[in-house]
């Protein structure tokens, strides 16, 4: 996928230190209930942090997780310089989006879907931007290097009008992201071409990755976790192999 296990060389069986994580001691996760639930024992976030532990100890590197429930991007703005910077970060991640188009399909109470997702409760492109933009600003006004993890799917069924406005919001932070010279890790694009196969032999009714269509299961915790560190030039754990 990303052509950074190159910089990856091996010195007395320990994995040396990759460009992308030169200096970095602390990461913060900012996110919604995606990255919250994260910090479960095969969260995504759980999962980076032991593999970050595992693999670098001669560099220790904390993960702080910054996820709260229900948060879209004007949520996360407004609680960026807490939540993240006043953590004196290194790194961080930013994880948002689903929220951001999602409520706008949902009426206030959660009981009905709104099928032109104009309920207002969302968060628009232009002003999803915006927001993604200024948390990029103050990171790196602070110092903190800045990796934007798109948002990955709002059920998976890859044709609903819920992913089709999703897929625009990634591809437009993915262009922020280069305009911004940030990292980008396109967690929607693996996303979609993960179910995509498993669609052609299961059908459209069983669920891969998530246990509601948005929130993580196992499998969708560890495409997560693997998407980010292959991003951070880490290579993903082998804990399979023939007998």
């Amino acid at each position: 996928m990303l052509g950074t296990f190159a910089a990856l060389l091996t010195l007395g069986g320990m994995a040396a230190i990759p460009s992308q994580l030169e200096g970095v001691h602390r990461i913060v996760m900012m996110g919604d209930s995606i990255t919250q639930l994260g910090a479960s024992p095969k969260g995504y976030v759980t999962l980076i942090s032991n593999t970050l532990k595992s693999d670098f100890p001669s560099q220790p590197i904390e993960v702080i997780n910054a996820g709260i429930s229900g948060h879209r991007s004007n949520d996360m703005l407004a609680r960026f310089q807490h939540d993240v910077l006043d953590q004196k970060p290194d790194l961080a991640t930013i994880n948002v989006g689903v929220n951001d188009v999602w409520h706008n399909f949902r009426t206030p109470d959660w009981s009905a879907r709104v099928p032109a997702g104009n309920s207002g409760r969302g968060v628009s492109l232009d002003a999803y931007l915006a927001n993604v933009g200024k948390m990029i600003d103050m990171a790196r006004a602070a110092g903190v290097r800045v990796w934007l993890v798109s948002p990955t799917l709002v059920y998976e069924d890859l044709d609903c009008a819920e992913n089709r406005r999703l897929r625009q919001y990634a591809q437009a932070e993915k262009r922020l992201a280069s305009e911004k010279g940030v990292g980008f890790v396109d967690l929607n694009s693996l996303f979609r071409a993960t179910v995509a196969a498993y669609r052609k032999g299961a059908g459209q009714t069983q669920l891969l990755l998530t246990v509601d269509g948005v929130h993580m299961n196992d499998q969708g915790n560890a495409l997560m976790a693997g998407g980010i560190l292959k991003a951070l030039g880490v290579p993903i754990p082998d804990t399979i192999s023939p007998k």
